[in-house]
């Protein structure tokens, strides 16, 4: 059940924003797909100004084919917020016997 799937990781640097967290995980509820970790850095005050949003930084890690690691990255980079992003995928997972 777990052929063709990979570990990804997907690196984000965005404009702070209340929302943004729910704004980069709404894609991997419409894909089906459950982050394994997330990470988030946020700025360091915890405060988040409106005329001076700040960078935050997203990391999400994930397993599922490579064609569906592609899409997310692909909406997910598009976003308004989303300055910068990367997938970085690794070894294939080998289904249990």
């Amino acid at each position: 059940m777990t052929a063709g799937l990979l570990r990804h990781r997907l690196v984000v640097e965005a404009d702070a924003h209340p929302n943004l967290m729910l704004r980069l995980l709404e894609p991997f509820a419409i894909h089906d797909v459950q982050p394994t970790r997330i990470r988030l850095d946020a700025p360091e005050s915890g405060q988040i100004d409106p005329a001076n949003l700040g960078d935050m930084r997203a990391e999400i890690a994930f397993v599922a084919p490579v064609e569906v690691a592609e899409r997310l990255w692909a909406r997910i980079d598009v976003m308004v917020p989303v300055r910068s992003s990367h997938l970085v995928s690794s070894a294939a997972i080998v289904a249990a016997a």
